[in-house]
């Protein structure tokens, strides 16, 4: 078993994602697929600092630096050209994890997402390092959508329906 890997759980999504490698979603119109993720543990950011990975840090808006809480961020990425493609999970209230592929991952760029749970390949180049993603648990959020909730729970109610039918 690989020792290397980084393995951040409970983070979140910062700023847009782009995993459809979409260069009109990316700032510089770049086509990778990658996205910015928060890394909740401060003592898991340093350490990665440390190792040489460019882990940036969260700065105030101008009128928002009272109260104002920095959180440190890295860049991921997947590569579905890869001979080891990303195994990239949606987990939403419905299902347990649908393995999304490299047309169905672009559907994280619309979405809201509750956290995010990554297994990372470190990959040294001639750029620098960079973090791949070799898994990633992606948690939908719809508690807060009331309309979404709706069918969520009707969804469940069917399908618990349709277990508990006796067959004859």
């Amino acid at each position: 078993m690989r020792t290397n890997l980084v393995i951040i759980e409970g983070a979140s999504f910062i700023f847009d994602t782009n995993f459809s490698g979409d260069p009109k979603r990316d700032r510089f119109g770049n086509d990778q697929r990658k996205a910015n993720l928060v890394i909740p543990n401060i003592d898991q950011a340093r350490q990665l600092i440390d190792e040489g990975f460019n882990v940036r840090l969260t700065k105030p808006q101008e009128g928002e630096e009272e109260g104002f809480v920095p959180r440190y961020f890295v860049s991921v990425k997947l590569n579905y050209d890869s001979p080891w493609p990303p195994r990239v999970y949606l987990v939403t209230e419905e299902n347990d994890g649908v393995l999304l592929d490299a047309e169905t991952v672009c559907c994280i760029d619309n979405m809201w997402v509750d956290s995010v749970n990554a297994v990372l390949n470190p990959y040294e180049g001639p750029n620098g390092k960079s973090l791949y993603v070799k898994s990633m648990e992606v948690f939908q959020k719809i508690d807060d959508d009331p309309i979404a909730s709706k069918y969520s729970r009707r969804h469940r109610a069917e399908a618990n329906e349709e277990e508990s039918i006796p067959f004859n």
